[in-house]
């Protein structure tokens, strides 16, 4: 059997030549009714794929993506043990070639903005999709072709302005937390080991990329800067687009307490 090209990584190959096989498609999911679900359409409708290999969570779907070299990994986001993206980043760290689909119910740009930036990290670029699970099941099944077979990245119609976006770096993406959680530019700059002048800089660049229809520079720039708190302004837009959510607040609200009590005795003790 010939191998299967990838457009978007020429000479990356779906076949196996050690077993003339071509590679297993991988499936992690935590809802087993939706896995099940899932592995019973693709043995039908990819059968030279089969059998089709099953994890419960993100550490076993590392293991058994990199173990069985599967050529299409479909992840869900949010699982036990380790979300999708960040099973996929260990996964194309130690096998780049991998195709992976995200198949989820929660397409917050938390993610996607994660997704991106470890996309454009990865060396060779990989092929990936991004799909909600709300999609007919005869889109899913050409949207799985064309990642698979064809070797073409995938997204969504429907999350096609989240992906064009800026990026966040590092330090906005972690700030909108720490902006959520109420602390203080003062607050940030010991955090983030930073001066007060580097917070304030790097925070107006992150709210240039989250209102780039700002009235700065126009009649109105008077007015709004009298009319809208930015900080609050910045914790709507992220909450409205995904930028942060439940999940990642109380992890982050956690690690702060702890920051928090060590930070208050130095102050104290004057450091």
């Amino acid at each position: 059997m010939p191998p299967v090209l990838s457009e978007n990584n020429p000479g990356v190959s779906c076949y196996n030549p050690m077993t003339k096989d071509l590679m297993p498609i991988l499936i992690a999911e935590d809802n087993e009714a939706q896995r099940r679900y899932l592995s019973e359409l693709l043995t039908d409708k990819f059968p030279a794929h089969a059998p089709v290999i099953e994890a419960s969570d993100g550490e076993a779907a590392v293991r058994m993506a990199i173990d069985n070299k599967a050529s299409l990994s479909i992840l869900d986001i949010q699982m036990p043990k380790l979300s999708g993206v960040k099973a996929a980043r260990s996964i194309w760290k130690e096998f780049p070639e991998a195709r992976i689909i995200f198949w989820t119910q929660f397409p917050h740009e938390i993610y996607i903005n994660e997704i991106r930036k470890i996309v454009r990290s990865t060396d060779p670029q990989p092929t990936y999709g991004f799909i909600h699970k709300n999609n007919p099941e005869d889109r899913f099944l050409r949207f799985v072709a064309a990642v698979l077979e064809d070797g073409a990245d995938m997204i969504d119609p429907a999350f096609k302005d989240s992906f064009q976006r800026p990026l966040l770096t590092e330090f906005e993406a972690e700030a909108l937390r720490y902006l959520a959680l109420g602390l203080s530019n003062w607050a940030i700059a010991r955090k983030c080991s930073l001066s007060l002048r580097g917070v304030e800089s790097r925070l107006a660049t992150l709210y240039e990329k989250l209102f780039p229809a700002h009235s700065a520079g126009t009649d109105a720039e008077e007015y709004d800067k009298l009319a809208y708190n930015v900080r609050t302004r910045a914790f709507f837009q992220a909450l409205q687009r995904g930028l942060i959510n439940n999940d990642e607040l109380d992890k982050s609200e956690s690690e702060l307490a702890d920051w928090i009590e060590r930070d208050r005795k130095k102050f104290s003790s004057g450091k």
